[in-house]
């Protein structure tokens, strides 16, 4: 490969690279958010403040699975179009 197909390839790569970042930032904070209501439900179960907390930590849950799935999709695409630059060079 030319430094110039090199370069191609590279500037191809940086939107599939932020998207599979962001899948990770969702995907990471899911976690960390699914194994604090775990926990929670063994250790405060019962207590005002975490019955509270609760139904809002499900609806960030419910956004942050959906813009997971999101960037899921826009991931997808931009491998799908980084591997037809890839196939032309």
């Amino acid at each position: 490969m030319t430094e110039q197909e090199k370069e191609i390839v590279a500037k191809a790569s940086v939107p599939m690279t932020i998207a599979n970042g962001f899948r990770w930032l969702f995907l990471a904070a899911a976690l960390l958010l699914v194994l604090f209501l775990f926990f929670g439900n063994k250790l405060w179960e019962g207590a005002v403040w975490y019955d509270a907390f609760v139904s809002k930590a499900y609806t960030f849950l419910l956004w942050d699975i959906l813009l997971m799935l999101l960037s899921n999709v826009v991931r997808i695409i931009f491998t799908a179009r980084y591997n037809r630059i890839v196939k032309k060079l």
